[in-house]
């Protein structure tokens, strides 16, 4: 298997957790923000963005090392 292959894979894996995350703290973030905790909310909410941040990231390598393949 190529390394690229397996780096791949990985990276597919920790998109796919870092999914996982983000629907449960979007989730939190929605429950804090409708109980009025204004720091909590806020604090989740850097969260979350950083992990789309993520998300992205590692979706724009993947794709870039797929099409290096082809």
């Amino acid at each position: 298997m190529d390394p690229k292959d397996e780096w791949i894979d990985q990276l597919s894996e920790a998109e796919q957790k870092l999914e996982a995350a983000y629907e449960i703290l979007a989730a939190l973030h929605e429950s804090l923000r409708e109980a009025g905790r204004k720091k909590d909310y806020q604090a989740i909410g850097e969260v979350i963005e950083r992990l789309a941040r993520y998300g992205r990231l590692f979706q724009d390598m993947r794709e870039t090392w797929s099409g290096a393949e082809e």
